[in-house]
């Protein structure tokens, strides 16, 4: 016979702490505090016989028998949601409609979507990349994320996260870059349509030369951020964008020099939404997550002083 399963609470405490590695993070996205998170997972560890975890200089990691179920948890509690979301009648399911950019859904938002399922499982978020913005009739939208500088008159608009730029590239190109100087021998790949880019970050490191000639231009950040990944040339990275890339070691910053913009990535929604109650749920979890995001480390910022800005 089976023993008893453990109570739902310590699963959903050690999937979300196994997904983040942080309890403080999952403790934030679950809602409790991060001493709840801490008892509930050595609740479980006890029931176990054995640590899910290793705890070392502040860090965790998985340990093998926490590596072995992890995966197998997560995949259950999203089957228990979908389930939730089937039962449910018609009338009680809402959607959603966000619209996003291209690169910031993709690079940022999607990955951090099974979040807010788990915590709302009666709204159905719908990711649209569509070129109609909120204010527009045609859009659908009921919420928005949108890069810029927040002035956008008869909307609500709450920063999300801002925007630093600096160079970034793969580990193998790092090796040529000693000194921002070096960049003359490399392909500059560029996003054109930002205020603040290579030229300004440039003039901050005190580099001079005609680096439009080594200019590669691509229409999208994602496809300047999957060029860096293949070693076709050196991005200007955009730090919403690349944190990802940057954790994972498979884009490096070779400069310690960052400018920050002015700008950032904004939550947009209209000052009287027919669906409040959705749109506040929404709201508050995106900006759950930006403080939950690891900040980027930075060893030298500079603020962009060119009239562009």
């Amino acid at each position: 016979m089976r023993p008893n399963p453990p109570p739902f609470a310590w699963l959903r405490a050690f999937e979300a702490t196994a997904r983040h590695l942080s309890m403080t993070r999952a403790a934030e996205e679950l809602r409790i505090s991060a001493s709840a998170i801490s008892q509930q997972i050595a609740a479980l560890e006890a029931y176990f016989g054995r640590p899910l975890f290793r705890r070392a200089n502040r860090r965790l990691t998985l340990t093998a028998s926490g590596t072995l179920i992890a995966p197998k948890l997560s995949a259950g509690l999203t089957l228990i949601h979908e389930a939730i979301d089937d039962a449910l009648p018609a009338k009680r399911r809402q959607g959603l409609l966000v619209r996003v950019t291209t690169s910031f859904g993709s690079q940022w938002l999607m990955h951090r979507l099974d979040s807010f399922r788990r915590q709302h499982p009666a709204i159905a978020v719908q990711v649209t990349a569509t070129t109609e913005p909120i204010e527009s009739e045609k859009s659908g939208a009921e919420i928005e994320i949108r890069y810029g500088k927040g002035a956008w008159p008869n909307l609500v608009a709450a920063r999300l996260v801002d925007e630093e730029i600096f160079p970034v590239c793969s580990p193998a190109l790092t090796a040529r870059l000693k000194r921002p100087k070096d960049l003359i021998r490399h392909d500059l790949i560029d996003v054109p349509g930002y205020e603040v880019g290579w030229s300004d970050w440039l003039d901050a490191a005190g580099v001079e030369f005609d680096w439009m000639k080594r200019r590669l231009a691509v229409d999208q950040s994602v496809m300047a951020i999957q060029l860096a990944l293949d070693g076709k040339g050196v991005a200007l990275g955009r730090s919403p964008l690349i944190q990802r890339e940057l954790q994972d070691g498979r884009l490096v910053a070779p400069f310690p020099l960052r400018i920050e913009t002015g700008g950032g990535y904004w939550i947009v929604h209209r000052k009287r939404p027919s669906e409040g109650r959705k749109i506040m749920a929404f709201k508050e979890w995106l900006l759950a997550q930006a403080e939950a995001a690891p900040a980027a480390k930075s060893l030298t910022k500079a603020k962009n002083k060119s009239s562009r800005s």
